[in-house]
């Protein structure tokens, strides 16, 4: 299995650098032709929102084939993507970091802080300061959250399917990076992405919890509280550890969305939400 799943992971941690590349130019020579002026940073990250949203659309279209096949059992049922997927997630996590990195980096290209631009360490440090809490997201689900969801034994599939669909959200919040980045923050575009960003998110990655619990205890005959105290404590404290960074962002989204509202400027955390 583990052969296998990393050759997977590997192959597929090529094809989303490659298609960060390929995104990057196809909107350079895009851009070039249209004679439209943007920085080599709003490309960049423009082709990182892009991908991200591909492989949010693969990661829902997974989940929802998984959630249907094994919601009769939720907890002997098995499909083999809920693994096969995973390997997959964990290559995506990895490129993303990477991504975001070169994204800094075309940042400091473009500002003036020369002594940081030439000192690797001064690089990463500015780096890991700006984009903390994405960098230890990415790396706890790809170092931690992955390999529970590899080696599992068999059990909880239809948990894991409802886990890979909290990407749903996914397609509009990139959306967003690239509308803005093409100017199109004051269009009924924007505001229409916007809505369906915060609903989709917080139907699939916070309301998604307790919809996992209530369908545990349909199977089981126990109500939400009664699941609560039934299940290992370390699965009650592996939902709460993912769900507590989505209620923050669901928070940069409403005040986003507020200030947009009010015809103020968003910062960069707020209009990025991973």
């Amino acid at each position: 299995m583990f052969v296998e799943g990393a050759l997977l992971s590997g192959v597929t941690l090529v094809g989303w650098i490659g298609a960060f590349h390929f995104t990057a130019h196809s909107f350079t020579r895009h851009l070039k032709s249209r004679r439209w002026e943007m920085s080599r940073q709003h490309i960049l990250n423009m082709s990182e929102a892009v991908v991200s949203g591909l492989q949010s659309v693969v990661s829902s279209v997974c989940g929802v084939v998984v959630v249907v096949s094994c919601g009769h059992n939720v907890m002997r049922a098995t499909h083999s993507l809920s693994t096969r997927y995973a390997w997959v997630m964990a290559s995506y996590f990895l490129y993303d970091t990477w991504a975001m990195y070169q994204v800094h980096l075309s940042s400091l290209k473009e500002g003036s802080s020369s002594s940081v631009k030439s000192d690797v360490v001064g690089r990463l440090k500015s780096f890991m300061q700006r984009r903390t809490l994405l960098i230890l997201h990415h790396l706890v689900l790809a170092f931690i959250l992955v390999p529970i969801l590899i080696y599992r034994d068999g059990i909880g599939d239809f948990f894991v399917g409802c886990f890979y669909c909290v990407e749903l959200s996914g397609p509009f919040t990139n959306m967003r990076v690239v509308l803005s980045r093409l100017g199109l923050k004051n269009t009924r575009w924007y505001t229409a992405n916007g809505i369906l960003m915060i609903t989709t998110f917080t139907c699939c990655r916070v309301l998604v919890f307790p919809y996992m619990y209530l369908c545990y205890g349909s199977q089981h005959g126990l109500g939400l509280w009664g699941v609560v105290r039934s299940i290992p404590l370390h699965c009650n404290l592996g939902c709460l550890l993912i769900l507590l960074p989505q209620i923050h962002w669901i928070r940069l989204m409403v005040r986003g969305a507020l200030k947009i509202s009010r015809g103020q400027h968003i910062t960069e955390a707020e209009e990025k939400i991973d």
